[in-house]
């Protein structure tokens, strides 16, 4: 059996120049899945699993500074023979010519020999289905397993989207909807995805996987306490809430600090300038978001269970902030499995007084006992939901169903 992963990753010779010519578009946490996902197959089959990678990255003028991107390889410790595909990144243009170039590749790849071959998929895109569909065609015994990380019309849910984006958008989900029976079988991120997209193949559930930090939290011994979110600034992820219930904390010794981008940037500006204890960061790296997270004193998830959406996703920053060792204050989401529940203080309504006081709970509480707590958490998610476990699952499934 050969194996090969389809991705939408940056690789990391490619980091430092891909983010010198993004204007603020990088998507940190679902790079960092798939890299996981690969390292934890490639561990596990201890085999070449070459990547077939297109650069996550907007459009150009206005999201990225190159109208093209130019082919080339790039080498891992599993291959140095995966290959970064070419394509014109003209808006618009490039979601039409890219599953051509997909095509060609990976025809190639499957052409070499008349081994039986596993190709890995993130995501289900309507750029990568598109492709994938005339592959199958061609090669109807190839094994296609998708992991799904986002459905394709909840992959966007900024609220001040123009009409004709939405209508494009659509245009794209619709397509991707139409061609999931080139897929073989699913790794869905909840197990209510199963249902809304009416599979009829074989799935298991991978929340995600969980990374571990190169160092653990440092003792906390400032008078500062700082709760932190990091992630997407969308007013439908809870951010109008998270400002509304940290001005009801009066506390001058407490900071919220905020980092990313979306549609809710300007009000989260507006608040720290009339709030001197609300500090917003704009978008970090993921190294840069992961030592503030280790740093800080209670970790925030304002997303609330109050929308479709939040059973068909599992929120990366779960893993990653129970990774940090620091204690984490959220929603209980559809999306959650129980085993969880233990190691997430979750806030008991959506009155924004409701997680105000859950997060001056956390604040208040003994230094040692949120140390106790947050490495509670810590040891769950490493110990559970590392990339061997998780991927394992995924193999398993595989050696059971095919």
């Amino acid at each position: 059996m050969r194996y090969a992963f389809l991705t939408a990753l940056v690789p990391e010779q490619m980091d430092e120049r891909v983010r010198a010519l993004s204007k603020n578009n990088m998507q940190d946490a679902a790079n960092a899945l798939q890299w996981n996902i690969w390292r934890g197959l490639y561990k596990n089959l201890g085999q070449e699993i070459r990547i077939f990678n297109i650069l996550p990255i907007g459009s150009f003028p206005q999201y990225y500074k190159k109208a093209f991107v130019k082919q080339s390889r790039f080498a891992t410790e599993a291959s140095d023979k995966n290959i970064n595909i070419g394509f014109c990144n003209v808006k618009l243009i490039r979601k039409f010519r890219q599953p051509k170039k997909i095509f060609s590749c990976l025809s190639k790849w499957c052409a070499e020999d008349d081994e039986e071959k596993t190709l890995f998929v993130y995501t289900a895109s309507a750029v990568f289905l598109n492709a994938l569909e005339k592959l199958k065609r061609d090669h109807p015994e190839l094994r296609v397993i998708t992991v799904v990380a986002d459905l394709p019309d909840m992959s966007s849910l900024a609220s001040n989207q123009s009409a004709v984006k939405r209508l494009f958008q659509k245009y794209l989900s619709d397509s991707a909807y139409s061609k999931l029976s080139v897929v073989d079988g699913f790794v869905l991120l909840t197990k209510q995805m199963a249902d809304y997209m009416k599979l009829t193949v074989p799935y298991c559930v991978m929340e995600g996987i969980a990374s571990c930090p190169p160092t653990v939290k440092p003792a906390d011994t400032s008078e500062i306490k700082t709760v932190l979110y990091t992630g997407t600034l969308h007013r439908r992820f809870g951010i109008i809430g998270l400002l509304e219930a940290f001005k009801l904390t009066k506390s001058e010794k407490y900071r919220l600090v905020i980092c990313g981008i979306g549609d809710s940037e300007e009000d989260v500006r507006r608040a720290s300038e009339q709030d001197k204890r609300i500090i917003f960061k704009g978008q970090l790296t993921r190294d840069d978001a992961l030592e503030l997270q280790r740093q800080a004193t209670v970790l925030v998830n304002p997303r609330q269970n109050n929308e479709e959406f939040t059973k068909y996703s599992f929120p990366s920053k779960t893993m990653e902030y129970l990774a940090s060792g620091v204690p984490l204050v959220a929603y209980k989401l559809d999306g959650i499995p129980d085993d969880y529940d233990e190691y997430i203080n979750y806030v008991p309504d959506n009155l924004p007084a409701a997680l105000a006081e859950k997060l001056t709970e956390i604040l208040e509480m003994p230094e040692e006992e949120r140390r106790v707590m947050g490495e509670k958490g810590r040891a769950f998610v490493l110990e559970n939901k590392n990339a061997d476990v998780q991927t394992r699952r995924i193999l398993e499934f595989i050696k059971e169903n095919f």
